[in-house]
């Protein structure tokens, strides 16, 4: 077994194009890939900055004077109508408004102040992004409909070029959600009878949350997993492919009358590609933790990624076993190219290497998770994310149970003599 293992690795090593496609290319996928989708993975929000002319025909002071007196002119109770005219000064639907683009979104909205004619200017000039328009009366108008639930309240009005800009999007987006976000808690104030928040610090951006202790796994740590277990499956058609070769220059036969049975050779590309795949993942992963860091340094993190990259290699050589069964069983290396040149790429896309298969149809995401790559995938993310051993146990048996199935098959199309042939 020694001596079958010692051939197949030297054989690659020699093959320099073999080495390119398992260690050279997974390492720069993973440095470009880490760093151009850096900020989708850990959620940064990419810098910009929005202009939005805002153009006020309220005036916001005299609407909530204006509120007072008309709580005054009902006759209500002093203490009522002071506690209606404080709260009137805190819920005022433009402060509340300003103070969610000044104290929030300053850094990536600017609300510059015009007249009507010049705001149509700046946006057909493309100056700005939109126009927002604060009707006359706009504060009287909406403390009655937020606070008394009388009239019709107000509305704003927001103006964007024919051909608007993914900016006045985003614009129009959050003032509607502002928008939407008073009326809810308007009607859930007069619902439960009770006050709610009608803050802006409601409305602040949100974070990222983990349901773990753990930080969000970084892009470089993702990709690192994902390109190891994708290229990782190309160590079964490298070596099914040699096993052609061997065949072809009667190699092979000279391996059997060495009194090798057909059973240790098999067995030995299985030992040579849980091995080699293994020192693959080992490689990828030390270049990932020293070159990007940001992995756990206990024993029990690594052991585990240990005990995965093993169970994953076994079901490589498994693969390994079937591929090289075909090869010369047909007498023929096609299976083993389009393994690699298409199953791999297929295994890759449904089991979330290029990207999180959350974006992707149900149906293929359930798909992927039955693959070994996928199962794999999951299995590592979980690791690194502090789920408990036994949590992992359902990705690993899928692996394990798909590698016994390719092990039943090679039996199955096991070509007996012409191996020999």
């Amino acid at each position: 077994m020694i001596d079958m293992l010692k051939k197949d690795f030297l054989t690659l090593i020699r093959d320099r194009t073999e080495l390119l496609i398992l260690l050279f290319m997974p390492i720069l996928l993973i440095t470009i890939l880490g760093f151009a989708l850096k900020g989708v993975m850990e959620g940064d929000v990419a810098q910009f900055e929005i202009k939005a002319a805002i153009v006020q025909h309220d005036q916001a002071e005299h609407g909530i004077e204006r509120f007072h007196t008309m709580l005054d002119e009902r006759d209500y109770p002093e203490n009522v109508a002071a506690e209606w005219t404080e709260l009137a000064a805190e819920v005022s639907p433009y402060q509340l408004l300003t103070g969610l683009f000044d104290d929030h979104l300053g850094g990536a909205v600017e609300l510059i102040a015009m007249e009507p004619d010049e705001a149509g200017s700046a946006l057909t000039e493309g100056e700005i992004a939109a126009v927002l328009t604060i009707p006359e009366n706009f504060t009287f108008d909406s403390l009655q409909k937020m606070l008394l639930n009388e009239g019709d309240g107000s509305q704003l009005e927001i103006t964007v070029h024919e051909y608007g800009s993914i900016y006045a999007g985003i614009f129009s987006d959050i003032i509607d959600r502002f928008v939407n976000h008073l009326n809810f808690e308007t009607a859930l104030a007069f619902a439960v009878g009770e006050r709610t928040d009608f803050s802006a610090e409601a409305l602040r951006p949100g974070g990222i949350e983990t349901v773990t202790e753990r930080e969000p796994v970084t892009s470089f740590q993702y990709y690192t997993i994902g390109m190891a277990v994708m290229f990782v499956l190309y160590v079964g058609a490298t070596l099914s492919s040699k096993a052609f070769v061997e065949k072809k220059q009667h190699a092979l036969n000279r391996i059997l009358l060495s009194g090798i049975s057909v059973y240790k050779y098999l067995a030995g590309k299985c030992i040579s590609a849980v091995v080699i795949s293994y020192i693959q993942t080992v490689i990828l992963f030390g270049f990932s933790a020293l070159a990007f860091g940001g992995y756990q340094h206990t024993a029990e993190f690594w052991l585990g990624l240990g005990l995965i990259a093993f169970i994953v290699s076994i079901c490589i050589g498994a693969i390994a076993v079937l591929l090289t069964t075909i090869v010369i069983r047909f007498e023929s290396d096609t299976v083993s190219h389009i393994f690699a040149g298409g199953m791999v790429s297929l295994f890759a896309f449904v089991g979330g290497s290029f990207f999180p298969t959350a974006v992707l149809p149900e149906f293929v995401t359930a798909i992927g998770g039955w693959t070994p790559n996928g199962a794999a995938l999951t299995a590592y993310l979980q690791l690194m994310q502090g789920f408990a051993m036994s949590e992992l146990l359902v990705p690993l048996s899928r692996i394990a149970g798909f590698a016994l199935l390719l092990l039943i098959a090679s039996v199955m199309i096991y070509p007996g003599r012409s191996m020999s042939s």
